[in-house]
């Protein structure tokens, strides 16, 4: 509760995945860390993440996605099967038979689950070759690390207003190039980044 006199944060352009209003712009960009978290169950914030996937798919809009994201994605399930077996050193373990079996099938199950994703929505994929001059502005201007520059290169140039992820390293662009839809725990974060 406010009190008298005190004025509500500004929103930054940042929101929260949780609102029950939260407007849809079409399209709108997804990001890799929100497709791993929403298609792969173990995952911290898979039901938050998922019940969002799913409103997006109800509202009718459009999804926008930098060919990078299948790349990344299979590395992430990769990733988690290997963590899954062998902890803090997984990176050590990745060349292990039985692990990169477990590996490969969360990868397998992972992408099938992404490609069903893409084929139930209208989907305009960007080619990362299509927008690396953009990417390394987006690296020169904001500090972007290179795979967040290229999303959010992507994004830019399919026409989308706003970018969903996990990730608080988008919110140092400003909010006239994107904003972020990103849960919760996040907002106050992204939104103390944010370029004035």
């Amino acid at each position: 509760m406010t009190s008298a006199g005190a004025r509500r944060p500004t929103s930054r352009g940042v929101f929260a995945i949780e609102e029950e209003e939260l407007l849809l712009p079409d399209p709108i960009a997804l990001d890799t860390s929100f497709v791993v978290e929403a298609l792969i169950a173990t995952q911290p914030l898979h039901v938050v993440c998922r019940v969002f996937l799913d409103q997006i798919d109800a509202s009718g809009v459009s999804i926008t996605t930098s060919d990078l994201l299948s790349v990344e994605l299979a590395e992430a399930a990769f990733a988690i099967a290997l963590k899954e077996r062998w902890g803090s050193s997984w990176r050590r373990h990745r060349t292990d038979g039985r692990a990169r079996r477990r590996a490969g099938r969360l990868l397998d199950d992972t992408v099938a689950r992404y490609e069903t994703v893409l084929a139930s929505k209208d989907h305009i994929p960007v080619p990362v070759g299509e927008v690396t001059n953009g990417a390394r502005g987006f690296m020169t201007a904001y500090g972007l690390a290179s795979c967040d520059a290229l999303h959010a290169a992507s994004a830019v140039a399919a026409g989308a207003k706003a970018i969903v992820t996990i990730d608080t390293g988008f919110a140092f662009l400003p909010s006239t190039a994107l904003l972020v839809y990103t849960d919760r725990s996040r907002v106050a974060s992204c939104r103390n980044k944010r370029p004035h």
